[in-house]
């Protein structure tokens, strides 16, 4: 690193100054603590109590950051983890499905917006590994077919499939708020047959 002069006199040359840091960084963005010395009329400052050309370097006024632009930049120079694309599923009916008279159904809740996703078992199995867990909420649901549509009381109350899939709503609307807003039909995929469904057209 070279000075603005070749020769500067010793009333220019302010030699053997401390810093205790608070005032100096160098051009990398390190603050500096040590020694340093100053050039007068060119306002030049380096490192070190006299000039040495093979290790003097400049010092600049400190800049300090905010502490989450500086959380932010030590964040953006770490190694970024890879997750899994995120896939929706088209949930389909099977004979197998109507004869256990349910489905699992899976969802994930974008954290910030008001996005649902219905995903595959696989899917969400490998959510906490391979999916982005800080862009995403997740939660499963057991989600009734077959079986009464409305509760009984007589001689004992059994629950029918709009009051059992309407407590999955919301028991998952604590995990993932605005759920209910997504799921309003607590029938959907509902069949009393043994014939597989065709998908709801207004799953989305």
């Amino acid at each position: 690193m070279s000075r603005l002069k070749l020769k500067y006199r010793e009333s220019e040359i302010q030699n053997n100054l401390y810093t205790f840091g608070d005032e100096w960084m160098t051009n990398d963005n390190l603050e500096y603590k040590g020694l340093y010395h100053r050039y007068i009329l060119t306002n030049e400052t380096y490192t070190g109590g006299t000039w040495d050309a093979s290790t003097s370097k400049p010092l600049r006024p400190l800049i300090k950051l905010h502490p989450n632009i500086k959380t932010y930049q030590e964040l953006s120079n770490q190694p970024q983890a890879t997750y899994d694309a995120i896939l929706p599923i088209q949930v389909t009916i099977t004979s197998a499905d109507i004869k256990n008279g349910y489905i699992n159904r899976y969802f994930l809740k974008k954290v910030n917006e008001f996005i649902f996703i219905e995903i595959s078992k696989q899917q969400y199995e490998s959510y906490q590994s391979k999916l982005d867990n800080n862009l995403y909420l997740a939660d499963t649901c057991q989600w009734y077919i077959v079986g009464p549509i409305e509760s009984t009381m007589s001689p004992i109350k059994k629950p029918g499939v709009i009051e059992l899939n309407t407590r999955e709503i919301q028991r998952m609307e604590q995990t993932l708020p605005g759920i209910s807003k997504k799921l309003t039909n607590p029938l959907q995929f509902y069949t009393d047959t043994d014939f597989v469904v065709p998908r709801d057209i207004n799953l989305g």
